[in-house]
């Protein structure tokens, strides 16, 4: 896995503005992935990742972390499904059309706890379509405390309709047998890279 520098700026710039006292992470992109699936003619799946990406997270000025921040940009040309032929191919018009729509982008604007899992809502754009979403997730890790963790662990799990996107795919052929629903598994592990003062009660 890269770093895709071309989303540095995007991430600066939500650090900047939400300069509050609040922990700030990193993710270790050795030991992170975003892959996803989806069915071909119901029988079997494509599977594929992402080889470039950048996530910034903010744990915010509270214990609860209701005031955590979280921004994802994902180079959609870095996808690679394990064949140079589908790749190529997912890249053009027909498909993802990485030249008209070059990222994929998760900004969160609120994270809340819900039973032993969170979910953080915000604003999800993909081939140029923008769509409040509920990501659940869990993590593994403390944020708060005199000791916080130098590492935190974030586990997602989503599935959208790829058609609410803009990703029809009507007049493609090859797009025919492809099931509508997608699955993404987000593994990312972060390393604490800006510490806080104490945080509000």
């Amino acid at each position: 896995m890269r770093r895709f520098p071309a989303a540095a700026a995007a991430l600066l710039s939500l650090l900047a503005a939400d300069a509050l006292s609040a922990d700030e992470y990193e993710i270790v992109v050795e030991q992170s992935n975003i892959h996803f699936s989806v069915d071909v003619m119901a029988v079997s799946k494509i599977t594929g990742k992402f080889m470039k990406y950048d996530v910034a997270l903010q744990a915010g000025d509270k214990p609860d972390l209701s005031r955590a921040r979280a921004l994802a940009v994902i180079d959609v040309a870095s996808v690679d499904t394990g064949n140079d032929s589908w790749d190529a191919k997912l890249r053009k018009p027909d498909w993802f059309d990485a030249g008209r729509y070059p990222t994929i982008r998760f900004e969160s604007a609120k994270v809340r706890r819900v039973g032993d899992r969170w979910e953080a809502l915000g604003r999800l754009t993909i081939h140029g379509v923008t769509k409040e979403i509920t990501l659940p997730f869990k993590f593994v890790g403390r944020f708060d405390g005199p000791q916080p963790d130098e590492h935190i662990g974030i586990h997602a799990t989503l599935k959208f309709d790829r058609r609410n996107y803009g990703m029809a795919w009507a007049d493609n052929v090859d797009a025919k047998v492809v099931g509508n629903i997608v699955t993404v598994e987000i593994t990312i592990l972060a390393k604490r890279v800006a510490r806080s003062a104490p945080r509000k009660k």
